[in-house]
């Protein structure tokens, strides 16, 4: 999640002698960009804590729309509008931070990020820097993906739907003014058409409605239909109606204005405490905190809530620094999760923010201030695009280098490597492994194998169709069996089994069905056990067994690790003295999943505790289980690559095999499965 730019047009104290143009300072807007930031914060270190903190950035939003209408519609009546102007002012607001920020991560990452984490950042920064990062992060999005937490410039993508309004926003209202046509209903009409996109496609396509600016622009827009409503033109515009003068005179009572603005603040409240990030999002919900804030804004600054609450001093401190704030959490917060593989604990959250608040407060005295106020304006725009300019271009290089993997030794950078084109390919991506989103009617024909060898059907979810590659292999090199691939994201091979996958029930009875269809020789059930309660599993076995099939598999869970085993490698290379290269094996006492893991809601993901339960149920239910941790481990560790001088990484992630993994996990078993391997 990300922040919104848009500063008060005038700070305690005059900015500039030529502010006077604008619109007048309110705290409480201050006050209120203090709720939205704290709120998002919160959510983002404590996510338990404040569930729907997020709703933070739908407030900016709308202060946004409010603020930066506000301005152009008052200088627009003061024949004062200019289109260099307004841009000036909004790089002097904007890249003083921003610059930073990039900067300060691209220095980091150098130092301590493996080449295709660094190419990821460097990706993102040119997205930041280029305001576009909603569209990279759109691009991006997938079940295999890197993990969100793990992206130091994530927050940026409402940065990029917030400039892309102010690109069009500015020259739509300037050209309406000339024009003579009544701004009102066009920005009525412009943000229910962008609320209907949001309504319909929230369901449809909700990652393309969560970062499209088409379909989040209703939210800039409510805040823009605002400052047109008290607009000198849009009030005169209206004054002659009856019911704006009922409207008006109601509220100069200030126990109404009171009353609103309170009814405004607890719809935020409503919205931090009842949203979750589980439902669909925006959509309707986005209501509560972008109505409440319309509320607080529109009571003004006399009412009690914003009176009290929001003009106090801690809390207008709070919103003066909230775009830098904003801007450095998130990073900090990503690159202590990297030193906390196990998790972050609280004292070192709470640590994070504290940090914030300190570079947010530097960053603002010292970068913000001297950027925006005082004279040579036209050379301090220049400084700020070069600067952008200069992050870009060496971000651009950094990206094209994949890196700078030769920044380590090559078997470094071969452990270390992370394919994630390639290992979509290897396990049949939205073909034989349905994402979300997909159904098991989306399997292609290939997913079966042609020909009279016996079937081999291999069943399960993501950790399934990360063996498949490996299994291939086995098959076309002893030619002994064919193979059916039917995987599902999130989706273990348990009839009746119900998980956040919704397409998970109806894709597994749809392969019970196929297998009674089929009747296979062999189905092998795989997944990442200890992520699922396995009480289904037993049933799902003996229904295999009675479509005639001669032979039932559990496969147990390939070791799973605290940290990707590649950024293991490369912190204990680089923290090394002497630089020297890693053992092949693993600490699994130390790094992996298996001890010393968490039980949470009932579930105990530890591997030994999954192991002796499978292989518990398989010996009861007639099953031939198949341990694949018993492969990979021994005394010494667990096994992240071959041998000590090949480099070639074992897993993606932290649980999911890449090809060399699943080729050799296969070949290790190749004996238990009944296969001569060449």
């Amino acid at each position: 999640m990300t922040i919104s730019e848009t500063q008060t047009a005038i700070s305690p104290s005059k900015i500039t002698s030529g502010s006077i143009r604008h619109i007048g300072y309110r705290p409480d807007i201050d006050g209120l960009r203090a709720i939205a930031v704290l709120a998002v914060l919160i959510f983002h270190a404590f996510p338990t804590v404040l569930r729907g903190g997020f709703v933070g950035v739908d407030i900016f939003f709308v202060i946004s729309g409010y603020l930066i209408s506000k301005v152009i519609l008052t200088t627009l009546y003061q024949g004062t509008f200019t289109i260099a102007d307004f841009y000036s002012r909004r790089i002097r607001r904007i890249l003083p931070a921003l610059v930073t920020v990039l900067a300060s991560c691209l220095v980091f990452g150098w130092n301590t990020m493996l080449a295709d984490d660094l190419a990821l950042l460097a990706k993102h920064v040119l997205g930041g820097a280029s305001f576009v990062s909603n569209f990279v992060l759109w691009s991006e999005a997938g079940y295999f993906d890197k993990a969100s937490e793990l992206k130091p410039l994530l927050h940026l993508w409402s940065l990029g739907i917030e400039e892309q309004f102010y690109v069009v926003w500015p020259l739509l209202l300037w050209a309406g003014w000339r024009l003579r046509i009544p701004l009102l209903p066009i920005v009525v009409l412009i943000g229910l058409a962008s609320f209907a996109m949001n309504m319909v496609g929230i369901h449809e396509h909700p990652t393309a409605t969560f970062y499209s600016p088409l379909s989040r622009g209703w939210e800039l827009i409510i805040g823009a239909a605002l400052a047109c409503l008290t607009s000198d033109s849009g009030t005169k515009a209206i004054s002659h109606n009856r019911y704006f003068a009922v409207v008006t005179s109601t509220f100069g009572s200030a126990k109404v204005r009171s009353a609103v603005s309170i009814i405004g603040l607890l719809f935020i409240v409503y919205a931090m405490f009842r949203i979750k990030d589980t439902l669909p999002f925006p959509g309707k919900w986005a209501l509560f905190p972008t109505v409440g804030t319309i509320l607080l804004i529109a009571a003004g600054s006399s009412a009690w809530v914003n009176r009290v609450l929001l003009s106090s001093r801690p809390m207008i401190a709070v919103g003066l620094i909230s775009f830098p704030l904003y801007l450095w959490h998130w990073p900090l917060l990503t690159f202590a999760r990297s030193s906390y593989p196990e998790g972050l604990p609280w004292s070192a959250r709470l640590g994070v923010l504290v940090a914030s608040a300190v570079l947010a407060t530097l960053t603002y005295l010292y970068i913000e201030k001297p950027f925006r106020s005082g004279s040579r304006t036209r050379f301090k725009v220049s400084v700020l695009c070069v600067s952008m300019f200069v992050a870009a271009v060496i971000s651009g290089c950094i990206l094209k280098s994949g890196g700078f993997a030769s920044r380590y030794p090559e078997i470094i950078q071969r452990a270390t490597e992370y394919n994630l084109d390639g290992y979509r390919a290897a396990l049949r991506n939205r073909v034989c492994f349905m994402d979300i989103g997909q159904d098991a009617s989306q399997y292609a024909p290939e997913c079966i194998d042609k020909g009279t060898a016996p079937l081999w059907v291999l069943w399960g979810d993501s950790g399934a169709a990360a063996i498949y590659s490996g299994l291939r292999g086995l098959a076309d090199r002893s030619g002994q069996f064919r193979l059916a691939q039917f995987t599902s994201s999130a989706c273990p091979p348990m009839i009746g089994y119900e998980g956040g996958n919704l397409a998970c029930s109806r894709n597994n009875q749809w392969t019970i069905e196929k297998v009674r269809e089929l009747v296979p020789d062999t189905v092998i059930l795989a997944g990442m056990w200890g992520e699922y309660a396995r009480e289904l599993l037993p049933s799902t076995i003996k229904q295999i067994q009675s479509t005639g099939v001669r032979r039932v598999i559990i496969l147990g869970p390939s070791p799973a690790w605290k940290d990707t085993p590649s950024r293991i490698a490369f912190n204990l290379w680089s923290s090394d003295p002497l630089h020297r290269v890693p053992s092949e094996r693993l600490d699994y006492a130390k790094y992996g999943m298996g001890h010393g893991a968490q039980v949470q809601e009932g579930l105990d993901s530890r591997t030994e505790i999954a192991e002796q339960n499978l292989r518990s149920m398989a010996q009861q239910s007639g099953a031939l289980y198949i341990s694949i941790a018993e492969k990979m481990c021994n005394e010494d560790g667990c096994l992240m690559r071959e041998s000590a001088s090949s480099g070639e990484a074992f897993y993606l992630d932290i649980v999911h095999f890449t090809p060399h993994g699943a080729s050799f996990a296969m070949k290790a078993i190749a004996p238990e499965l009944g296969i001569n391997d060449r």
